[in-house]
Parts: C-alpha cells; structure tokens; sequence
C-alpha cells in the first residue's frame, strides 16, 4: 500500500475557484500515483491551518505533509511575520510528534506589491526555518516569476492571487519534479 501525504493548505491547494479537480495536488496524484490528501481550505490562515492539524491531518496518519500557507497571512494585516512563522513552527512540532516528514511550501507570488513584500518576507523566514530544521522545500514561487525579474507572470494567474488552469498545472509539474527527486531516495512506495 502506497504512504499517504496530506497537502495542509488554503485555496491555493484547495484549487480556488475551480475545485480539488484542477488543483496541484489532483494534477501531482494523476502523473505520479501518489496517494495525496487535499486538505486545502479557502481562505486559511497558517493559524487555522494549525488548528485544524489533529483533524486533517493526524487523523489520516499520513507519512508526509506539505504545508503552503501564508498568502492569507500577508494579505490579513493584524496578522504579523511573527505570528505566522509561529504558527507553522507549532504545525512542525506536532508533525514531528506525530512522526510526519513535514515539506515547507513556498507560496506564489502575489501581483500586490505591498501584500507581496510582506509575503516575500514570509517565505524568506519559511526558507530560513527549513534550513534550521533540516526540512525539503516545495518551491511554488520560483516558476510564477519572470526570468530575472521579481515580477510575476500574468499568464498563469486568474486574478493575481490565484492561479488560472494553466498555473495550476505549472504547480502541479513543479510539485511532480519536486516529488520525483524527493521519492528518489525511496522513501516512500513510489509507483
């Protein structure tokens, strides 16, 4: 039987506005045989997240867990740097007791430049906590930029927020590479 993962997201692994159906996580299911979990919500906080982690997350008893988050954080603005960070070190702490192999995700670009430097100052401490933690990064950002540039690229975004079909397919090959040269190692049962 194949290890189950469980994606602990907002509406951008929920697949917002389309559906799970054309989310990254179904599109990264499809090409690898993963037994991925949606467990996205529209409009999650890392806090919510966190405190739906027991009930999506341990209760699957998933071997891994992707956590993409923060996009909500920057755009909330009585919600700080720190608080988000703290949130997902508790997310870390109880995937960790739990015996999870928790992967950070970096969230895409938003095409706002305030709420963009706020979440670019998320992502940059998500970074830093992965390196502190020894932990794999599932880099959605890098492929939503112009080459060389810091500005996003329009076509693959329904609203500069959330991803068009195309986007989300960029997602989802971006996390089938990702999960191709993580599973080489043979961690999980890969098929």
């Amino acid at each position: 039987m194949r290890k189950k993962i469980v994606c602990l997201g907002d509406s951008l692994t929920y697949g917002y506005p389309y559906g799970p159906r054309i989310s990254w996580v179904y599109y990264t299911a499809q090409k690898t045989g993963l037994n991925l979990v949606n467990a996205g919500v529209n409009g999650n906080t890392v806090e919510d997240m966190a405190r739906r982690f027991k009930r999506d997350v341990v209760m699957h008893k998933p071997y891994a867990l992707v956590i993409l988050g923060g996009t909500n954080d920057a755009f909330c603005s009585d919600i700080s740097q720190a608080e988000t960070i703290n949130y997902l070190k508790e997310i870390l702490k109880n995937a960790l007791e739990h015996k999870i192999e928790p992967i950070i995700g970096i969230p895409i670009p938003v095409s706002d430049p305030a709420i963009g430097a706020k979440l670019e100052r998320i992502c940059l401490s998500y970074r830093e906590l992965a390196r502190s933690y020894t932990l794999s990064i599932l880099d959605f950002a890098t492929p939503f930029f112009q080459l060389g540039s810091n500005s996003s690229r329009e076509e693959f975004y329904l609203d500069g927020v959330h991803p068009n079909q195309k986007g989300y397919k960029v997602m989802g090959e971006t996390a089938e590479a990702f999960f191709k040269q993580y599973l080489s190692v043979e961690k999980l049962n890969y098929p």
